[in-house]
This record gives C-alpha cells, structure tokens and sequence, in this order.
C-alpha cells in the first residue's frame, strides 16, 4: 500500500482514537495492555553474518521492558493476548522518560490482527516466557528494507506460581531471556527468522506507569513501522495517552 495506505491507516486510526481515549479515561489506565510489570534488562548481540552484523550492534546496550497483560487487571490470568515492550536505550540510567536515540519496539501474541481469537487460546497466560511475540505487522530496518519482527522465549523449565512469580524466579535463576528477530522481506536476503540480539530480563523496576509511555514510531536505531495497520495505532496511541492523564 505504501504512503497511501498509511494516509488511510491514520485516517481510521483518528476515528477510533476517541473510543481509546474514553477507555482510557474509564479505566484510568491504558486502554490495552493496562497492567504490567517493569524490567531493567540488558541487550547482547548475537553473532551474525553482514547485513545483519550492523543492526545487531546497534541494539546492543541497556534496555526497559515492559510484559503485560491485554485485558485483565487485578492479576487474573484469563484467556488473553499478552504484550512485550522493549525500549533499547542509550542510557544506562532507566526511567519513565525516552532519551534522544531511544528505540521502542512493541509486540504481542499474536501474529497477524485475524488471528487474534486463536491466540487467545493459544497464549500462555501464566507464564511471559513461554510465548514469542510478534510485531504484527512490517518495519523499515535500516541496512535491511522491509523486515518482520518477532522476541522468542527459550520455553524453559516449567515454574509453579503466578505469573509474575515464575517471571521473577526465571530472573533470579538468571534464565528469564528474550531473543530479538528479524525476517526480511527485501529480495536477495535469506527469508527466515534471523536471531539478532539476546535480551536479558535482569531484575523488576517500579515506574510510574501514568509517565510511563512506549511510541511505536520511536525510532532512534532505525527500525520504523510501516503500513497501514502501523498508522492506524499513532492517533489511537496518542487519544489514549491524553485520557490516562485527564485523572
């Protein structure tokens, strides 16, 4: 579609963003993905070959994430789709607010937007490190074109506990782990999921949450969403962030 898809993109996108925004403003929270928990983590890059040996070094460094729940608050672990944050940072101190440079890439458990009612079955609920996590739809990668997205899980030992509980042990064990991927679209280059960086998840920050907020256009390192369904989350993301701060 290119730049028309993305004109027509923000164009729906502007017509949901006072449902996000009232949502918002009833929840007094996000109205996707409200609840979560904050992580300092660190990024290392993963061996590769050139294109891909660039990209890779950029990400590496300091990191924020984010996991969360879609729907439910309160801690239940219900069918639900689950959310994965990253902001790979240039500083190493963590707060609510970017840096000049900062890149966010945002993800979720599921694939493609029509696949959301089964992956509300096939989501983990109970466990963040037992999904991968998929960016929905292309980027612009710098050094590669076009790309997909995608933070797997090592599918590690099975803990008991909640939610957050096992999240925590993973990270005291030292095995809570995400791996950063790339799959081009761009002819010439290999079309399979390229491991680029190991994000390790090292221990819970607290964060103001109302502060708090990831842009999926935030592009310091040079990977930008495009495409339609891209466009339509800039006013929503916006409408919504106005309704959190109206309480």
């Amino acid at each position: 579609m290119g730049l028309w898809g993305e004109t027509v993109g923000r164009t729906v996108g502007t017509l949901w963003s006072p449902q996000f925004r009232a949502v918002s403003g009833l929840r007094h929270a996000r109205a996707v993905h409200a609840e979560g928990i904050c992580l300092q983590a660190e990024v290392i890059p993963v061996r590769t070959d050139p294109p891909f040996t660039a990209v890779a070094e950029r990400l590496g460094g300091p990191a924020l994430v984010r996991l969360s729940t879609a729907t439910w608050r309160g801690g239940r672990e219900w069918p639900d789709i689950l959310g994965a944050a990253v902001r790979f940072r240039r500083d190493q101190h963590i707060s609510e607010e970017a840096s000049p440079g900062d890149q966010d890439v945002l993800c979720a458990t599921l694939r493609h937007t029509w696949t959301l009612l089964p992956a509300l079955l096939t989501t983990h609920v109970r466990d963040w490190l037992q999904n991968d996590y998929y960016g929905l739809a292309p980027f612009t990668v710098q050094g590669l074109g076009r790309a997909k997205l995608r933070l797997t899980s090592p599918r590690g030992p099975r803990r008991q506990g909640s939610r957050v509980r096992r999240l925590l042990d993973a990270m005291h064990e030292g095995q809570a782990l995400l791996t950063f991927e790339v799959f081009p679209l761009e002819h010439g280059l290999p079309r399979t999921w390229t491991p680029l960086a190991d994000i390790f998840l090292r221990e819970e920050v607290t964060l103001n949450p109302a502060r708090l907020r990831f842009n999926p256009f935030r592009d310091g390192l040079g990977i930008r969403p495009r495409g339609f369904l891209h466009a339509t989350r800039l006013p929503a993301y916006r409408q919504s962030q106005k309704g959190r701060v109206e309480h």
